[in-house]
């Protein structure tokens, strides 16, 4: 029984899907990308505001922030395959 239990754990191990080396190469590079974007959207998002006027006119911005964290998600995702 433990054999058989130990023949399926190696079969699951090996077959868990591996991350390409040259994906891991460049997730760092991913990452800072994906942390450099959030900051610079979140500064557009920032001064659209404050300059807003009182109207609702940075759905663009927001956007753009919500694109570059969707990123920044992926790349942690990569990064932390890559570990």
């Amino acid at each position: 029984m433990h054999s058989l239990f130990f023949s399926v754990a190696a079969l699951v191990v090996l077959a868990a899907p591996q991350p390409d080396n040259a994906d891991c190469a460049n997730a760092g590079g991913r990452y800072r990308a994906a942390v450099q974007a959030v900051a610079e959207a979140w500064k557009s998002y920032g001064k659209c505001v404050a300059e807003s006027n009182e109207k609702n006119e940075c759905a663009a911005e927001m956007q753009a922030l919500d694109d570059a964290h969707d990123n920044f998600l992926d790349a942690l995702d990569d990064a932390k395959d890559c570990k």
